[in-house]
């Protein structure tokens, strides 16, 4: 099941083949569908208000609606239908799909051994012990935080600050949890989406280019300036993902940067909750990024394949469509 954010709207369902989806306005749609389907419509529209809103709720009672919004799925997707709150899906502008405008998101750092290792064999910088301990199972999983407003979705443009030189991709996979309130260091996690992330990067202060952060805590403003994060199009719901990974690649105006599998996560998103609950509560509705696979930039150094303007940067997350955005750098 696909949920989208319809800009300006509220939240959509996705149904129907790859090359043909289209998308309904779920508020529109429970309204035209009230005199035919009064139960259906009853259950399910205290979770979808018009012009959108919070997942959490949703999220919390999923097991009680669930099976009313695949019934909403199959009517869609076979196109026995006259809706108008059902239009292709290209025809739509998406925002990110985040469950919240205030999710915590937390952000894997060095979790593939092999991106770890290309940047330490890149020359251009000094990767701390503590990250190569990591990379060698010696310390717990970590990572960094991300502020939810530098999250843009579908076709949005990517403008880092002025005179960035340096301009990464990292695709990603992220996961949001699902149930009530997670047990402190347990690592057994339900998993209610996934969907495809780019964790874009300013590397101008890691290559001695520039000054960001300083200090032992920092505010991450390389990977936390506007537009720096981008997710979508779909947030793929009660889908399992499978025990051999989620593909995950990065291609750049066609050419494969990136091509890996959540397989290749040193610490899997259980085991990263467990860490984090250890400190921080987790509950339904929060989410954790995987990290990158190898195959950034950065991993050649200072000339390695960065972004440019005008660039269109897309990543492919197996089962759950293709993120695109385009670079704009400013002078």
């Amino acid at each position: 099941m696909k949920l989208v954010r319809i800009h300006g709207a509220g939240t959509g369902l996705v149904a129907g083949p790859a090359n043909g989806e289209v998308v309904m306005d779920i508020a529109r749609g429970l309204d035209e569908l009230r005199r035919r389907e009064r139960t259906l419509v009853e259950t399910l529209e205290p979770y979808f208000p018009q012009g959108g809103g919070s997942w959490l709720p949703l999220i919390e009672r999923w097991q009680e609606v669930r099976d009313h919004l695949r019934v909403l799925v199959d009517a869609v997707g076979s196109g026995q239908h006259t809706l108008s709150a059902v239009q292709p899906l290209t025809a739509v502008r998406l925002d990110p799909p985040l469950p919240d405008p205030g999710v915590r998101i937390f952000a894997l750092g060095g979790n593939f051994p092999l991106h770890v290792s290309g940047m330490d064999g890149g020359g251009a910088m000094e990767l701390p012990d503590s990250v190569r301990q990591g990379a060698a199972g010696g310390v717990p999983p970590w990572g960094f935080y991300v502020i939810p407003g530098t999250v843009v979705g579908q076709d949005a443009g990517v403008t880092p600050p002025p005179g960035t030189q340096k301009l990464d991709y990292e695709a990603e996979v992220g996961v949001v949890l699902g149930g009530g309130e997670h047990e402190p260091g347990s690592d057994r996690i339900d998993v209610w989406g996934f969907t495809a992330w780019n964790d874009f990067s300013i590397r101008d202060a890691a290559l001695g280019l520039s000054k960001t952060d300083h200090g032992p805590l920092t505010w991450s403003l390389t990977k936390n300036f506007r537009t720096g994060n981008s997710c979508g199009p779909f947030m793929v719901v009660d889908e399992p993902i499978p025990e051999d990974g989620l593909g995950i690649m990065c291609k750049v105006n066609g050419e494969v940067r990136q091509d890996g599998s959540t397989s290749g996560m040193q610490y899997s998103f259980g085991a990263t909750a467990a860490h984090i609950s250890e400190y921080a509560p987790l509950a339904g509705g929060d989410m954790i990024l995987s990290g990158t696979p190898g195959g950034t930039a950065m991993e050649q150094g200072l000339d390695g394949p960065y972004l440019k303007d005008g660039d269109l940067v897309e990543v492919l997350i197996e089962g759950a469509g293709t993120l695109r955005n385009r670079v704009a750098l400013k002078g």
